[in-house]
């Protein structure tokens, strides 16, 4: 019955409602009995994503729960069954923080943590799950701070605790150490979450069989922390191993399977890999369709990274279809003026430009950047991103000047809150030498893509396909300044990463 639809929340509500009617006719302790039993029942039953929610009832079904669940806590209390009302108060805590209803989520997180810290029973595993609630209640008002706090007090109420104790509560445990690398990662802190990561996939395999599904997502956060901090490579290892795992169990949830898949495909794109990453975004694209309603954020965001693959692949048509389908579900869910908006704006100008509507194309990166600015400091990545990409727009339209203008920001900017050897600071250097070499200034362009180089050395394996352009670039202006023995070394060395990358190439042969 409670894989029904229907029935789930069928369930749910007769056996609130039924207590409560019993209410009367009950004594104190068969109550408390009965209360107990309950809320055991309760917290059973809870989905545990957001995902399971849409595949069983709808929001407003959920969140109707609420006031049954409270009432109960309220007569918990009433029994001074501490367990029991602590209990309903996370259940009533959790539907609100699936649900992403946040007043009422930070209101019952803070009832939560008060009904812990009053009661005398309450264990250190409760304690553990009040901070951590507490800590997604800061999250979803956009508080990472506070969020922080909470998150590194309940890793210390663990740390205090005794090994036994420590393996009895390994859920709550992993899912701290994953909060806490979040929380490292959206500052930054690329060392810090993976130290966490790491901390948790030793914990969870401990009991591998057991613990399959929680392993391959601790892999998959820990691909997307290197894949943020610029280790590609390292990413796409751990997708791979992620894909692995989840390959290896036939319950697996065909929606966090697809997640790891688009994921890992958008890394591939990132990583020049194109043949790579189109099937592994094909069937992602398809099962997320298949999963989840088509007006869902999760659909119009794959679809805008199957548009960019294919744009890379020059399918440009195809691309801007997908680009087109993506905005316009992104645009059902959230206002123009929203921040989330910008990156599908974004691929759709990337994709009027390789069509030649430049003008078109800057027109909408010009009006998506004083929505990121208005967003900073979590928007500074897409703000940079606009910034490469009209820099582009102008050098396509000969407007050198401007091109350099905005590029220099977009450096300044990068470097502010990246690695010195991050992928995207070289991808800058690279359009800024190129318009110097554009402008005439050969010196310049030489010392800045020499650096571009030096950058990408350090961050990507040897024969990663981003070289070529930058050992072209360099080869062709040696030869213009007559240098022709160091040109030779650059395009020999350009020939070797093309023949390395695809033997056929005819790239390859006309260099």
């Amino acid at each position: 019955v409670f894989e029904s639809n229907e029935g789930y929340v069928f369930s749910l509500h007769h056996l609130v409602q039924s207590t409560v009617l019993e209410r009367l006719m009950c004594q104190p302790h068969q109550l408390s009995h009965k209360l107990s039993s309950l809320s055991h029942s309760l917290l059973c039953l809870l989905p545990h994503s957001e995902a399971e929610i849409q595949r069983s009832l709808t929001e407003d079904q959920f969140m109707s729960l609420l006031p049954h669940v409270y009432s109960l806590a309220e007569k918990a209390v009433w029994l001074r069954d501490d367990e029991s009302c602590v209990s309903f108060v996370k259940v009533a805590c959790s539907i609100a923080l699936i649900s992403q209803h946040v007043d009422v989520a930070a209101f019952l997180c803070t009832e939560q943590l008060k009904a812990v810290e009053m009661s005398t029973k309450a264990s250190n595993f409760r304690r553990v799950e009040a901070l951590h609630c507490m800590g997604r209640a800061c999250q979803l008002h956009v508080d990472p701070q506070a969020a922080h706090m909470h998150f590194s007090n309940a890793m210390q109420v663990i740390k205090r605790c005794g090994e036994h104790e420590k393996r009895a509560m390994t859920d709550i445990y992993s899912l701290v150490l994953e909060s806490l690398a979040g929380c490292y990662e959206s500052q930054q802190m690329f060392m810090e979450s993976e130290s966490c990561h790491l901390e948790n996939l030793s914990l969870l395999k401990e009991k591998p069989q057991e613990n399959r599904h929680e392993i391959a997502t601790t892999l998959h956060n820990l691909a997307t922390n290197y894949f943020s901090s610029g280790e590609l490579q390292k990413a796409i290892e751990m997708f791979e191993q992620g894909m692995e795992m989840w390959a290896s169990d036939s319950s697996s949830d065909p929606l966090r399977v697809s997640t790891t898949m688009v994921c890992m495909g958008w890394c591939l794109v990132q990583s020049c890999q194109y043949e790579r990453a189109l099937p592994l975004l094909l069937k992602g694209v398809a099962i997320k369709k298949e999963c989840l309603p088509y007006e869902h954020f999760d659909v119009a965001n794959s679809l805008r990274m199957l548009s960019t693959c294919c744009e890379m692949m020059g399918e440009v048509n195809k691309a801007m279809r997908l680009a087109e389908e993506a905005h316009f579900i992104a645009l059902s869910r959230l206002p123009r003026n929203h921040a989330d908006i910008v990156v599908f704006v974004q691929q759709l100008a990337a994709c009027k430009r390789k069509t030649g509507n430049l003008d078109e194309a800057i027109q909408l990166i010009q009006q998506c950047i004083p929505i990121q600015k208005s967003n900073l400091p979590a928007s500074r990545r897409n703000l940079c991103t606009l910034l490469n990409n009209l820099g582009l727009c102008y050098q396509d339209k000969g407007m050198f000047r401007e091109a350099m203008r905005t590029w220099e920001d977009c450096l300044v900017a990068r470097r502010s809150f990246l690695p010195p050897d991050h992928p995207d600071i070289g991808d800058t250097l690279f359009n800024l030498g190129k318009a110097c070499e554009k402008r005439g200034d050969v010196v310049a362009a030489t010392e800045i893509l020499k650096e571009c180089l030096s950058v990408r050395e350090r961050c990507l394996p040897p024969h990663h396909p981003s070289f070529t352009d930058v050992l072209g670039a360099l080869g062709e202006i040696a030869v213009t300044i007559e240098q022709y023995g160091e040109a030779l070394q650059w395009i020999r060395r350009q020939c070797d990463i093309l023949m390395a990358v695809n033997s056929k190439s005819v790239q390859c042969y006309a260099t």
